[in-house]
């Protein structure tokens, strides 16, 4: 099947029967992600989403390339993965997504209480965020347990659980076509070489031990399984490259390297070692600039971050 040609999307060949698609402008910073299309070609009558969450208009145009799919699979609740979502409910396609974050499709309260924004913020809050990243709920989503294997027509997506991004997120591999996909763990370059944020832990389910275990575990598949590489906001690694992972490493490490020289810059001027004098240094976010709105869901990022960080940090006595 031709790729066609749709104005703000990059759409890449991985396999011939596989395509990732990419939002090159989303409506605000948490919108959209990247995902995968399978095409129908001769396993499958229709198409197949793996985590494709772009703007409602997109997704027509797409569906009027390679025709309405049968399936969407969503690899877990944060909003770049669930904000547009319902445009493809809205087509008729059977919506998953992992359990218990499926939810958070249903219901924003339930987004907002199951990630622990309430214990930081009103909800006016997160529907602001909502808003501006033109969330809508879905009316039916089928949960699956991460880890279990599901089969769609002739199409085996193998889901793997990766609990250090959150409590329910997943990754997928495709046997088939040898496609390892590793969601939001952390490898975010969007060219070779351009440097991203990296691995995402601000809130209170994430764990970095976990995380480095996710990290360890996706390697082995890739070098054992797989022969190319795609994730939520990069472009496809062919293998042998390895890099990906050193790189979700070393940011992991030069973000412990930040928070400890933050510590002793604290000690230094005679400072309290606690969040509010961390959060106003401004470690990993600018939010000296931002409105409240902005600043508070930030900060509880941030904090959530600088915890975990705190713990492992051996200058806190």
């Amino acid at each position: 099947m031709k790729i066609p040609k749709i104005d703000n999307l990059k759409i890449t060949e991985v396999t011939n029967d596989l395509w990732l698609i990419h939002q090159i402008k989303p409506p605000y910073y948490f919108s959209c992600c990247d995902g995968l299309i399978i095409l129908p070609m001769e396993r499958n009558e229709n198409p197949i989403i793996l985590d494709l969450n772009i703007e409602p208009k997109f997704v027509i145009k797409i569906c009027k390339g390679v025709g309405i799919p049968s399936h969407y699979i969503c690899t877990h609740g944060h909003m770049d993965h669930i904000a547009h979502v319902h445009q493809w409910e809205k087509l008729g396609v059977k919506i998953l997504a992992p359990y218990p974050e499926h939810k958070y499709l249903l219901d924003l309260e339930k987004f907002f209480t199951g990630f622990g924004w309430n214990e930081s913020m009103d909800f006016s809050f997160i529907e602001k965020f909502a808003k501006l990243n033109e969330y809508q709920s879905c009316t039916d989503v089928t949960p699956f347990s991460p880890g279990s294997s599901l089969k769609i027509d002739d199409s085996t997506i193998e889901t793997i659980p990766l609990f250090g991004h959150s409590k329910a997120h997943t990754g997928f591999f495709l046997p088939k076509q040898k496609v390892l996909h590793i969601s939001c763990l952390g490898f975010d370059q969007l060219e070779p070489g351009l440097n991203g944020f990296g691995p995402w832990y601000g809130f209170e389910e994430c764990s970095i031990e976990q995380y480095l275990k996710d990290i360890e575990l996706t390697e082995r598949i890739f070098r054992e399984k797989s022969d190319f590489l795609t994730s939520s906001h990069s472009y496809v690694v062919n293998r042998p490259d390895f890099s990906p992972f050193e790189y979700m490493k070393n940011k992991i490490k030069n973000n412990q390297i930040m928070v400890d020289q933050a510590i002793l810059s604290l000690k230094e001027k005679n400072l309290p070692i606690n969040m509010n004098n961390l959060l106003d240094l401004d470690i990993f976010f600018p939010k000296k600039k931002m409105d409240s709105f902005r600043k508070s869901i930030w900060s509880f990022w941030e904090s959530k971050m600088l915890e975990k960080h705190l713990e492992r940090s051996e200058h806190v006595n």
